[in-house]
């Protein structure tokens, strides 16, 4: 998030921070998409086609889009209290997974959360950016349950991402769009290259992938419980964004929130 803010607010433009990510995450796993075709193929183009929009370029598009117009504090509490909320939703919906008397409870409490955040963002004009984050949560958790329902491997889902925002969305930049990359300092796109291309593009989605399967879409979307607080604090110590009243406040609600939606506090009866 602090990374993709810097993006947002720098010489590039949205586009080429979208861009940098899936050049470097599509080269990357290029090979893995070769060597998996058949896997991908049998999957169908369904699955292809909503994991690539849901969490491939028009995902990044949005989510740094957001950056543009608010602060990464609001991003960090909405992006995450968004996707738990919806994921759970969507999970009801197309997996008929039953929500939790707690699970209603903790969702609840995110849904103020995310309720003070708006009024915050309705105040200081930064209202565009929160609109944009909660598409991005909405996008993010179609993704997150899109993977637990098709069922591919990690690396595979990484790859179809990656692979499949390579093969349009960087011609569709060149071609149509203006961009920045070119005459930007070269630090800046060094930086989106190597964070958004590899650690952003490639490791993180292997590693969230892997979770979904292994714990479920709904509690891997609730692990990321400690993303506002660090994005917070890494926003105000680097970039010294201090977080207005009422983002400290959905940041505090949404929290236990997400505990609650994510079992812990039931596991922990269970144990007892």
């Amino acid at each position: 998030m602090v990374v993709s803010r810097v993006g947002a607010t720098s010489h590039l433009l949205v586009s080429d921070v979208a861009f940098l990510r899936f050049a470097g995450a599509g080269l990357i796993t290029l090979p893995l998409f070769i060597l998996r075709w058949s896997e991908i193929r049998q999957a169908g183009w369904r699955p292809v086609l909503v994991l690539s929009m849901m969490g491939g370029a028009p995902y990044s598009v949005v989510s740094v889009g957001g950056m543009v117009f608010a602060p990464t504090a609001q991003g960090a509490v909405v992006i995450p209290g968004g996707l738990a909320l919806f994921a759970t939703l969507i999970a009801w919906a197309w997996l008929k997974e039953r929500p939790t008397r707690d699970r209603w409870i903790g969702l609840a409490m995110v849904a103020v959360a995310l309720a003070l955040i708006g009024i915050e963002g309705a105040h200081t004009g930064t209202w565009q950016g929160y609109a944009l984050f909660v598409l991005a949560a909405v996008m993010w958790a179609a993704f997150t349950v899109g993977t637990r329902f098709w069922g591919l491997r990690p690396l595979t889902n990484v790859a179809v991402m990656s692979v499949t925002s390579l093969a349009w969305y960087i011609p569709m930049v060149l071609l149509f769009e203006p961009t920045a990359i070119f005459t930007a300092p070269w630090q800046e796109t060094a930086l989106q290259l190597w964070y958004q291309g590899l650690m952003a593009g490639v490791v993180a989605p292997i590693m969230y992938t892997r979770a979904i399967q292994t714990i479920g879409p709904q509690r891997a979307a609730l692990v990321m419980v400690m993303v506002p607080v660090l994005a917070t604090l890494m926003a105000w110590l680097l970039l010294d964004e201090a977080p207005g009243p009422l983002t400290v406040a959905g940041m505090i609600l949404v929290l236990p929130g997400m505990a609650f939606a994510a079992g812990a506090f039931a596991r922990r009866r269970a144990t007892r």
